[in-house]
């Protein structure tokens, strides 16, 4: 009966053990790195089993593309977070496309992201639903002084006004359509 108990004991240790190890694997905040787009790589963070946060994003080309997916090394996370300071960068083009419940922290495009001509907002191929004004931050690109284009299929006329209301307020000083 001794030995039961010794061997009892191990094996609940043991799974303790593989138990914490897991949680830290997929622990908040853990960093991924990624394809998340045409020649677009970027850095993220989780934000759940499945989601993340992307905080950068790097492109070789003149254009920028960031998808409502990173394909990292341990799998597939949707993009829950555009982060504060992703476009760092100055392109001619950036085009975001996201899920109808991913949100925008305030300055998504910094320092030299402010002169990119051309920012195109869209809700990604595979994804259903339609973007929300109250998915944005109202600083989310506070200062960008370019045009933001918002694809037709991708927000109502309703939220689409509340948007460009809510941008405006937050310091958005270029030009915002819907196409």
């Amino acid at each position: 009966m001794r030995k039961f108990g010794k061997n009892l004991t191990a094996m609940v240790l043991a799974a303790a053990v593989m138990v914490s190890a897991a949680c830290t694997a997929f622990a908040a905040g853990s960093p991924v790195e990624g394809n998340i787009g045409n020649n677009t790589t970027g850095k993220a963070e989780t934000v759940s089993d499945t989601g993340v946060k992307v905080t950068g994003a790097t492109s070789t080309d003149k254009e920028m593309y960031i998808d409502s997916v990173v394909h990292g090394e341990k799998g597939d996370y949707d993009v829950d977070v555009i982060g504060t300071g992703t476009v760092a960068a100055k392109k001619s083009k950036v085009t975001i496309a996201v899920k109808d419940t991913t949100t925008f922290e305030k300055q998504v495009l910094k320092g030299k992201g402010l002169k990119t001509k051309k920012v195109v907002l869209r809700i990604g191929a595979t994804r259903n639903g339609k973007l929300k004004a109250a998915n944005f931050n109202k600083k989310a690109f506070k200062g960008y002084k370019g045009k933001i284009v918002v694809r037709k299929g991708s927000i109502s006329k309703k939220e689409f006004k509340k948007l460009v209301k809510k941008l405006k307020k937050g310091g958005f000083k270029g030009k915002i359509v819907r196409k």
